[in-house]
C-alpha cells in the first residue's frame, strides 16, 4: 500500500515571524502536529450522505502586463515530509519548502510528475502572453531550482492569448504538454497546439510543436480547466471546451495523421482522467436546472473512445453555483473517482449551501449519479477560490482555498469514507505571501497603501515518488491612499514542496 503522508508543520519555519494575519487567525503557517496521517488520520468534518445533489435536467449525448524579472524564494528552504510507503509519521525526510515565482500575470498552472520521481510544471505569465515549461528535481519549493525556459508567446502563433491546459510525462520520461488561446477573427490555426520533448527539455529547442487545430476547426480548450490526458504508453488525449470535441493520439503523435476527433460531447468538458485500466473519466458541465443552477455531470468512456457510441453521460448532474474553475476530478489507479466543487447557493438541499462537497464511485454504475457517495467538509464557502484533487495509486489530496488560507487534506485508501481523510492544515496563508512580496508592490502606493493583502487562488497538486508539490497563484487586492477603491494586483505564483 502506498501512503501518502505530507508534512506540513514544517512549512511554518519558511518564512521568519510573519505579520499579523489579515484573517485574525493568529498568523503564520499553521501545524497539523505531524503530518496527514493514513488510513484513520483524522476526521473531515461536514456532514456525509449518499447520492449527493442530483437532478435531472439538460440531455446528454455522445456524437454529434510585463514580466517583473527573476524570482524569490520565501526564505530558505527547511525538512518536510515526503512520499513513503507503509507508515503516518513523516514518510522520507527530504529538503523542501515554499517559495515565490516573481512573474506578473502567473497563471494556468499544472503539474506532473515523472517516472524518475521529479516534477514537472508549465504556466503562463504576462497578460496570457508566454507560455513556459520548468522542471524540477529536488528544493522545488525554491523557483531558483525550476529554470522555467518560454515554449511559446502569443506572438509567434498569431494569437490574441496564449496559455498551456495540461501536461503530462508517460512511463519513457517524455513529456506532452496542450497549448491554447483565443484566436483573432477569421483564423483558424494555433488554436490547438500539441507540444512535446523526450529529453533536454529546459532547452526550448528539445520541444517540437504540432498544430491540431485543423481536425476540429473553430474550437479550443479556453474555459476548460485539466482536460489534457497522457496514458503511460504515451498515448495522449483531450477535450475542448464546449461542445467538447475529444482528441486521440496513440503513437507518433507529432505527425497529425495520427491524431482523431470523431467524437463530440453536447458540454463543456472542466476535467479528464485516465485510470489504471485505460478507462476515461470527464468532468462536464452540461445544462442548467430549472432555477438557472449549472449541472456538473459525469462522462466515461471504457475503451475505443474515439468512436462516438462508446462514450455514455449522466442523465443527472450535481447542481452548483459557483465557480467552474473551483470544480476538480481525480480517478485512482483502480478506477475510483472523485469530484469535488463548492456548492454556491442554490434552491434545494440548502444545508449544504456555500460548502464544499466531495463525491465518490466506481465502476459502470457510476452512470447514476444517485449511488455516488458524498459528504461536505471545510470551512463555509471554502473551494470557491479553488479546489484540486490529485490521486496517487489509491490515495488522494485535495488542495483548496478558504479565505487567506490554502489548505491541503490527504488520504490514504478508502478515501469515499469522510472519516479517511486527515484533518489537514494550513500550507500557505496571507502573512507569508505578504512577508515574501509585499502586494503593493509596483502599484502607484508601493510601500504606502491603506491595505494590501495577497488572496491564495486556484491550486494546482503534484505528486511524486518523492513528495508532494502544490503550486497556486495568489492575486493581490491592495487599497491606496488616494483611490475610493481597492485595486485588484494580477497573480504571482507561489510554490510549496516536500522535497
Amino acid at each position: 500500500m502506498r501512503v501518502l503522508c505530507v508534512v506540513v508543520g514544517a512549512v511554518v519555519a519558511f518564512g521568519c515571524s510573519p505579520p499579523p494575519n489579515p484573517s485574525g487567525t493568529g498568523g503564520g503557517v499553521a501545524s497539523v502536529g505531524g503530518g496527514f496521517a493514513g488510513v484513520g488520520g483524522g476526521s473531515a468534518g461536514g456532514s456525509a450522505s449518499a447520492g449527493g445533489r442530483s437532478t435531472a435536467g439538460g440531455s446528454a449525448t455522445a456524437g454529434g502586463m510585463a514580466t517583473a524579472g527573476g524570482s524569490a524564494a520565501a526564505g530558505g528552504a527547511a525538512s518536510a515530509g515526503g512520499v513513503g510507503g507503509g507508515g503516518t509519521g513523516g514518510g522520507t525526510a527530504s529538503t523542501g519548502g515554499v517559495g515565490t515565482f516573481v512573474r506578473v500575470g502567473f497563471y494556468n498552472q499544472y503539474l506532473a510528475a515523472g517516472p524518475d520521481g521529479s516534477m514537472h510544471l508549465t504556466f503562463l505569465d504576462g497578460a496570457a502572453e508566454r507560455a513556459y515549461y520548468a522542471h524540477c528535481d529536488t528544493r522545488c519549493g525554491d523557483p531558483a531550482s525550476w529554470s522555467p525556459v518560454l515554449l511559446r508567446t502569443n506572438a509567434q502563433l498569431g494569437l490574441i492569448t496564449i496559455g498551456p491546459y495540461g501536461i503530462g510525462v508517460d512511463a519513457s520520461g517524455r513529456v506532452h504538454l496542450l497549448l491554447s488561446g483565443v484566436t483573432p477573427s477569421g483564423q483558424t490555426a494555433n488554436a490547438l497546439v500539441y507540444a512535446t520533448c523526450a529529453s533536454g527539455c529546459s532547452n526550448a529547442a528539445s520541444w517540437t510543436f504540432l498544430d491540431v487545430s485543423s481536425l476540429s476547426t473553430g474550437r479550443s480548450a479556453v474555459s476548460t480547466e485539466r482536460p489534457f490526458m497522457v496514458e503511460p504508453s504515451g498515448r495522449v488525449s483531450f477535450f475542448t471546451s464546449d461542445p467538447g470535441v475529444y482528441f486521440a493520439c496513440t503513437s507518433g503523435c507529432t505527425t497529425l495523421s495520427n491524431w482523431s476527433a470523431n467524437v463530440s460531447l453536447n458540454g463543456n468538458p472542466l476535467h479528464a482522467a485516465v485510470d489504471g485500466a485505460g478507462v476515461t473519466h470527464v468532468l462536464l458541465r452540461q445544462g442548467s436546472s430549472a432555477a438557472n443552477e449549472k449541472l456538473l455531470k459525469y462522462a466515461r468512456c471504457a475503451s475505443n473512445c474515439t468512436m462516438p457510441a462508446s462514450w455514455a453521460i449522466s442523465s443527472l448532474g450535481f447542481l452548483h453555483n459557483s465557480n467552474d474553475y473551483a470544480a476538480s476530478l481525480t480517478v485512482t489507479t483502480s478506477g475510483r473517482v472523485f469530484m469535488a466543487w463548492n456548492q454556491g447557493v442554490i434552491t434545494v438541499s440548502t444545508a449544504d449551501n456555500r460548502k464544499l462537497q466531495v463525491a465518490s464511485c466506481a465502476g459502470s454504475g457510476c452512470m447514476d449519479l444517485n449511488t455516488w457517495a458524498s459528504f461536505t467538509i471545510g470551512a463555509l464557502d471554502e473551494g470557491t477560490e479553488g479546489a484540486f484533487l490529485e490521486a496517487s495509486g489509491e490515495s488522494v489530496a485535495l488542495a483548496s482555498v478558504s479565505e487567506f488560507d490554502l489548505n491541503l487534506r490527504a488520504c490514504d485508501q478508502n478515501c469515499q469514507l469522510p472519516a479517511s481523510w486527515s484533518a489537514g492544515g494550513v500550507i500557505d496563508n496571507a502573512a507569508s505571501m505578504n512577508q515574501a512580496l509585499p502586494p503593493d508592490t509596483g502599484t502607484s502606493c508601493s510601500g504606502s497603501s491603506q491595505s494590501a493583502s495577497w488572496w491564495p487562488s486556484s491550486p494546482s497538486v503534484g505528486i511524486s515518488a518523492r513528495g508532494v508539490v502544490v503550486v497556486h497563484n495568489p492575486y493581490g487586492i491592495v487599497k491606496c491612499p488616494s483611490s475610493v477603491n481597492p485595486m485588484r494586483v494580477p497573480p504571482i505564483g507561489r510554490v510549496i514542496s516536500t522535497f
